[in-house]
This record gives structure tokens, sequence and C-alpha cells, in this order.
């Protein structure tokens, strides 16, 4: 078997490439460096704000001395009357807005996996749990995780109340476990969330806290103050809704799992706790080779009688064996009793000060040194159903030590100690006292029976004893994952439900066509609008799966192409699937580090140029006047000059140019676009041209009626960049009447409507629409005669221009650009120029509306240059594979 490790070219690629990620990281500290200066920036501004609002406030004084006190209401009355109506709009808005982002969230949350759905590969299994008790974490997580991962599984232990990050990681687990966690509202989402991805929900618990009947038995309650045990019992009710709330579950002892299924959860697993590898490599330290005595603590001729305590609770445990203790204490006076922990022990033990030490509660590394230092351990535990169900760690722990215990009768561990032969049971005063002073005066015996026990624990509650025999009969072995299929993972800001732009039609066009390819899977990472902290989210789409992440609220500009929050998500699924490539379309606000990530796990990965953000911050190269910028090489100095508030171009440009540099193949969807990206040190050898495709009409074109009035179309959100504005003041001047315009609002699908009708004179002539489908859209071009595409920039492509001419639709344009590079002007488009403004525009249509009949049998002679869905999945398909092939070249496995 080849191993790259072995290869110097490998070795120095490796190098390279952590050298790529340490300038990533000195760039990232800049920038944030840079964000601090913005900020003080920012806090100069708002200090001038300030400023300005006491000037105002005392211009507003002045002016009630000014003007009558009537007068000055009335003004106050009318000018607030209208700040009423503007704001009743918005929320207008904002409310329609949150319907619509309420409706597709629900299409995403409501998703309904199956259980052992087939496209469920993860070997990722969950653990959600308590992690605020060291003991129990040790025994019933840190052990889990050991388990799971020498079985073959990967495993995750999360904090309950990390909200984001539970539900994040259950998006692309196989199975989760959720640990002694309480039914707050937050986890009933978590176990919800976990049932509609379809994954098996257990419940797990080492103590019989879930049923308050049964903890009310326990001794020690007789003694909290109200309160306390009032949020005891509440915490119960807590964690019974819980249990009841999964669908399985995990108890430690076969007594517990019984009063589980007395609740009414009938698949319950037993799980015992156990040694694992940091017990037994502490216990290689200690025994058999006993530490050497520490004098201080130990006399040479003292016998150590040790307990362990962990809470309060324990208080009522030891008083069952509290007077056999004072008896075997006063019998032999070489006794020492050791309290590690917390314990209240009965007054009468005050005559024995001499011999009892207590010892503050330590690490478990540090409470095994001192159980080293003791000849006798005991567990004594009172006879209550609570206790039947604990587990025998006191035991396991001491004997492992080869140190013999003196346990209560309780009955895990009646099942492992056989009475004189690897320990002794205590059921009365009088049997506490005779074994602790007959182990106390026999060296011997102890050793033997200490031995002994050392033998039975390793034999039964070995790591691998418990595996074998508990766990891998619950959880099994994932299956060997078979490479036998092309993996491909798909990133865009959009995808549906919020489906928005022209990148994010190709990307979920392509994705669609590819996915049907044989031996292929693709995979989707997308955003939707903030919610919530939801984290990550998984559902279907066209028989392929889609992991969606919340993008939180921009706090800094660089954020759009620095944004470091989105990376555990994009790495957790990264992990999830596993790609061959990483194909990036457009990931404004998802952010480089997205790259940096394919980067160092060496994902080869492919970008498509849908535009120019790789080139410039304002992405379109749109200067802040609205005009074209025209730059071909571009110059950073008049970059800066048209954004002086920005202090991180530098560094923006620097983090673009390696991304790019690290890409297997750059794509772009015109000669025009890529010819820009050459002239900007672009190797050509590494960007080659995907025409984007259009679907093929489904429906004939009805034919136009003559004499009718001549209908346009325009595509896109009321942004200036679209030319809308000129669309805009072109028809509000117009003095003819034979027109009719329709306007998609590509905005509504994100959530609000960037038009508002009400700012136009003819509304009966202009109709605003939501942006058609797959299955409405020959319907629109068949109710237009022409398309207006009046961009104002160079775009990239063009797909709505490509959809028209496909459809017998005559298009204006702005020229040049990639819109324009399949319109012919004056055969199937007319072009206008990105300089001119509205004029150039208005006399076009003014001189369509003086002639509109020379549409009547308008026919696109140049339709079959136009490229379809089909025809590019076929080519990206290639492109696919030949990285694919570029890349097992580089890595070959013999």
């Amino acid at each position: 078997m080849y191993k790259k490790e072995n290869d110097i070219e490998y070795l120095k690629a490796e190098i390279k490439k952590k050298n790529r990620l340490i300038d990533e990281y000195h760039l990232t500290f800049r920038i944030l460096n840079l964000q601090i200066a913005q900020l003080q920036h920012y806090k100069n501004r708002i200090s001038n704000l300030h400023a300005r609002i006491e000037y105002y406030r005392k211009v507003i004084d002045r002016l009630e001395n000014i003007i009558p006190v009537k007068k000055f209401i009335k003004i106050v009355y009318f000018g607030i009357d209208r700040c009423v109506n503007i704001f009743e709009k918005i929320f207008k808005k904002i409310n329609c807005r949150q319907f619509i982002i309420n409706e597709k969230n629900n299409f995403i949350f409501h998703y309904k996996f199956f259980e052992n759905q087939q496209f469920n590969q993860s070997h990722l299994i969950l653990i959600v749990a308590e992690v605020t008790l060291p003991q129990c974490y040790k025994y019933r997580v840190q052990q889990k995780k050991e388990y799971f991962e020498k079985l073959g599984w990967q495993c995750r232990i999360v904090d309950w109340r990390n909200q984001s990050e539970v539900l994040s990681v259950l998006q692309i687990c196989k199975e989760v476990i959720f640990y002694r966690v309480p039914a707050f509202q937050n986890v009933l989402d978590q176990i919800s969330e976990a049932k509609r991805l379809g994954l098996k929900t257990w419940w797990e618990v080492d103590d019989l806290i879930f049923d308050k009947k049964l903890y009310l038995q326990c001794g020690f309650m007789k003694y909290l103050p109200k309160g306390e045990l009032d949020l005891l019992l509440f915490g119960s009710g807590l964690f019974r809704k819980a249990l009841l709330a999964c669908d399985h579950a995990i108890a430690s002892t076969s007594a517990l799992a019984q009063n589980i299924r007395q609740v009414g959860v009938y698949e319950v697993k037993v799980i015992e706790n156990a040694l694992d590898q940091n017990t037994l490599r502490i216990a290689s330290d200690l025994y058999p080779r006993k530490l050497e005595i520490d004098g201080d603590l130990k006399k040479k001729d003292e016998i150590i009688v040790l307990y362990g305590s962990g809470t309060k609770t324990h208080n009522a445990d030891f008083l069952i064996a509290a007077d056999g203790i004072i008896s075997a204490l006063i019998h032999e006076k070489k006794l020492r009793l050791w309290i590690i922990g917390e314990l209240e022990l009965p007054n009468q033990f005050g005559d024995f000060k001499n011999q009892v030490c207590y010892f503050s509660f330590r690490s478990y590394d540090q409470y095994m040194k001192l159980l080293a230092h003791a000849d006798i351990a005991i567990a004594p535990l009172e006879d209550i159903a609570f206790n039947d169900a604990k587990s025998n760690i006191k035991f396991l722990e001491a004997s492992i030590l080869g140190i013999v215990s003196v346990c209560s009768p309780r009955k895990n561990f009646k099942e492992i100690i056989r009475d004189g032969e690897n320990g002794f049971i205590a059921n009365s005063t009088s049997e506490w006292k005779e074994k602790i002073c007959l182990l106390a005066g026999n060296s011997q015996l102890r050793q033997r029976l200490g031995r002994q026990a050392y033998y039975d624990v390793l034999k039964d509650y070995s790591p691998d004893t418990i595996l074998k025999k508990q766990v891998e009969p619950i959880f099994g072995i994932p299956n060997k994952q078979v490479r036998d299929k092309l993996k491909i993972l798909v990133v865009n800001l959009y995808y549906a439900p919020y489906s928005y732009g022209g990148a994010t039609m190709v990307a979920e066009e392509m994705s669609r066509r590819i996915q049907k390819k044989d031996n292929t899977e693709i995979t989707i990472f997308t955003s939707r609008p903030f919610s919530q902290h939801k984290g990550l989210r998984r559902y279907c789409d066209n028989g392929f799966l889609v992991y969606s992440v919340e993008i939180s609220p921009q706090s800094y500009p660089s954020e759009e192409f620095n944004n470091t929050e989105i990376v555990d998500p994009f790495e957790m699924v990264l992990q999830a699937v596993q790609p061959d490539i990483v194909h990036f379309h457009a990931i404004q606000n998802l952010g480089l580090h997205l790259i940096a990530s394919c980067q160092l796990k060496d994902i080869p990965y492919i970008i498509t140029l849908h535009d120019t953000w790789w080139l410039c911050d304002r992405t379109f190269m749109v200067k802040n006047n609205h005009k074209y910028c025209f730059q071909e090489k571009i110059d950073l100095n008049i970059c800066q000059a048209c954004e002086p508030q920005v202090f991180y171009l530098r560094e923006r440009m620097k983090m673009m140019k390696k991304s790019l540099e690290g890409a297997s193949l750059l794509l772009s969807p015109s000669e025009t676009h890529r010819q820009l990206y050459i002239v900007n040190d672009v190797d050509p050898d590494k960007i080659i041209v995907n025409r984007n495709g259009v679907s093929r009409p489904r429906k004939l074109r009805k034919k136009r009626m003559a004499g009718s009035v001549l209908r346009f179309g325009f595509v896109a959100g009321n942004e200036i960049i679209k030319g809308y504005n000129l669309i805009f003041d072109v028809f509000t001047s117009l003095k003819h009447e034979n027109w009719k315009l329709t306007i998609v609002d590509s905005k509504s699908n994100l959530g609000y409507s960037s038009f508002d009708i009400d700012s136009w004179k003819g509304q009966d002539k202009v109709i605003i629409i939501p942006p058609y489908d797959e299955n409405s859209k020959d319907d629109f071009f068949n109710e237009i005669d022409i398309l207006l595409f009046p961009s104002q920039w160079k775009e990239s492509y063009g797909l709505t221009v490509r959809e028209a001419l496909l459809r017998d639709v005559w298009v204006v344009c702005t020229h040049p650009g990639g819109q324009s590079e399949d319109v012919i002007d004056g055969i199937n488009g007319t072009y206008i120029s990105l300089y001119d403004g509205s004029e150039e525009l208005k006399k076009v249509i003014e001189g369509f509306l003086k002639q509109p009949s020379f549409l009547d049998a308008y026919l696109n002679p140049y339709k079959d240059h136009i490229m379809t869905y089909e025809q590019q999945a076929d080519e990206l398909f290639e492109i696919y594979n030949s990285v694919k092939v570029a890349e097992n070249k580089k890595h070959p496995v013999l």
C-alpha cells in the first residue's frame, strides 16, 4: 500500500500548505486589527451623531419659543401622522417577510426523515450529556466514547446546554444518546429534531432519579431544606419526561433497567460502569507494584479503612455502617478511617478524632493514589430501591488496586462479590465490625481477597469484556465505506426553498441533473436567514441532502469574506459527506474560510466565478455613484478611493488570490468574464468557460396578436445594479399608452417585496409578480414580447437573457458584458451602452412603441447557440471526472 507520508514531494506540499495557512491566519489577525480601527471610526461617528442630536434638540427648543404652541403642536401632529404611515408600511413588509421566512423554515425544520434511511451513512454517534458531574462523565460518557471509537465509530460529546451545537451535530450523526438530561424545552427540541432526522433516541441514566416515589425513600431527603427538596423533585419530573420523550433507554444496571421499563420505555439496554484505559493506566502504576508509602499520610503499622463520598447525599448511607465502624475503631486501635469528599460524621465519632482523617474532594488520579494507600475500602448503602439500582463503582476502583472491600448487599455488589473469596458483604452492625476487624488483623487475608478481586474485575469489567458483551450487540460495527460513487459537495449562499439569483438557479439545476448520473452523489451546503440560533439543519431536495446554516447579522463588512462562524458547521458536513470534490458557487457571507478548510484537509475544489466578488469588494464593480467601474486590471488605489471607509482591501485581495490559486479549476460562465480574470493574473490554463444552461421551453409560444399592446418584462429586484431605476424613469415619463410592463420581483423569495406599486403612475399598466419556477417560466415569457436587461455592470453571463432568447423573446440589454454574448444587435436583440443612463433606453423603447408590428412574426434564428441545462450538466460532469482523475494521479493508491 502506497503511503503518502513517505513521499518527499507530498511532505513538501504539506509544508507549503501549512505555510499558506499560517499566512491565512496572519491575514485574519490583520483584519481583526483593522476591524478594531474601524470600531474606533464608528465610535467617532456616533459621537458626531450625539452632537448633531443635541443641536437639533436645541433648535426644537428655540422653535417652541418662536412658533405659537397650537401651531407647533399641529406641525408635530402631522409629522407624527406621516411617520406612522411610513412605519405601518415598513411593519407590513417586515411581517410579510417574516411570514414567508417562517413558511420556508417550516419546510426545512419539519422535513421528515425515516429511521435507517439509506443515505445516512454517517459513522458518528453523538452523546448529548450532563458534563458537570465528574464521576458520571467518566463512567457514562467518556467510557462510551472509548467503546465507540474502538468499534470504529466516531463520537462527539456536547453539553445539552449548547443548543446550536447539539442541533448542528444531530444533522451528521447516525445515533444519539441523551445522558442524564432534563426535559427543559431546549432538550425536548433536541429530541424532537433527532426524531425528525430518523435517528434512534436513547435516554441514558445511572441513578434512579426519574422516579419521585423511590427517590423520596433516600435517607438524605429528610434533612434537605424544603426549597432544595422541591428542586430535586422538580428535576426528577423533568428527567422522567425526557426519558419518556425518547424511544429507547440505556441503564447502568439491570435493576435500573427494570425500573425504566415500569415507567413505560420498553427497549432498555444495560451497559455497566466498568474499567477504562485511564483507570487501567493509573492502576498499572500503583498495583501490584504498590506505590511508596507517604510517611506523612500513613504510619507503618496503621490499617487504613477508606470511604469515598462524592456528595453530602451519602450521609444516610454511611449511617448504616457507622456503629459497626465505631466498634471496630474501639476494638482495633491501629485502624484509621480516611474519608475523601463530603461527609458529616455522627457525633459519636468525636471521641475518635485521632483515628479519623478527612481529605477534600480531588481529581480522579489523586483519589486513586490516596485509595492505593488504603488496606480496606468500604461501600455502605441504605437498603432502598434507589441503591439497588446503583452500580458497583466503589468495588471496581478498590479491586483494580488489589484492595479488599466490605460492601452492603445491594444488588450489583452481590452479583460480583463472593463473600470471603474476593471481598466481604456486611448487612448489620455486628457484621461491619466483625469483617473490618477480621481484615485488620490478617494482612494475608487482605492480600488474598484483594488479589482475587483484582482478577475478577479484570475478567468481568475490562473494556474489552464490556465492549463485546454489552456495547457491540447494541450499536454494532459501522459499515465499511465503499468509495464507489463520485461525491460532490456543492456550496452556494442560497438554495431552495430560499432560491434567489442566477448562480442559485445554476447550482440547483446542475445538482438535480448530475445527481441522476450513474455512481454520482450530490450534497448541498447553503444558508438560510438568521432565526433563533438553530444551527445546522438537514433536509432533502430532489433526492439529495441539503445542509443549511444560519448566517448571523454582520458586525463588520469584512465578515462577508472573513466569516469564521460558518467554519465549524461546514467542517461537520465535510466530515459527514467526505466529498471527492467541493464545488463553490456564490459564497458571499459564507466566507473564504470554507476554502481554507478544504485546503487544510487536502480536498480538491472548483470555483464557478459567477461575478466579480473575487476581484471587487462591491461584488459587481459598480462604484458608489452607481456607475460601472470599467477597471480591467484591478488597481487597489482606485478601489480605496471608491471605498475610503474600508480598511481591509489589500488583505482581502491576498485572501482571494490564495483561494483562487488553490483551486483545481476555475469556471467562468462566459469568455468575456474569463478574460477579466486572466487580466488579473489568473492562470489561463486554470480557468475555462462553462456556459450556464437554461431549460428548454415546455410550451409552444403563442403568436403575437397584431395591433396588441407591446409587452415588456423585467426580472430582478429593486436594485440600481440591475437597472431598475432606468426602467422606472423611462416608463413613468412615456407619453405612449400602448404598453404593459410585468416585473418579476426576485427578492420576494427571500421573504419580502422590493417594489412599491404605489410609486408608479399608471398602476394598471404595471404588474409585479413573484419569481417563476420551471412550471411557470414559459407562461411568463409567453406573456411578454421584450425582455429588458439594462444591467449596470458587465455581467458574467445573464441567465434571464438566454431564457428569453430560447423562447423567441426580443432582448434589450447593456453591452459589453457576458449578458450580450448571445445577443446579436438588430437580429435577436438591441444593445444599449453602460454609459448613457436612461435616455438611450427611452429612445429604444419609444422606437418599439412607434412600430410594435416588427415583433409580430419574430423568431430568433440563433436559438441553437444557447446552452441548455442538459448540455451544461454533461460538460460539468466531465469536468468533475477530469478533476477526480487528476487528483488520483497526484495521490495514487497502489
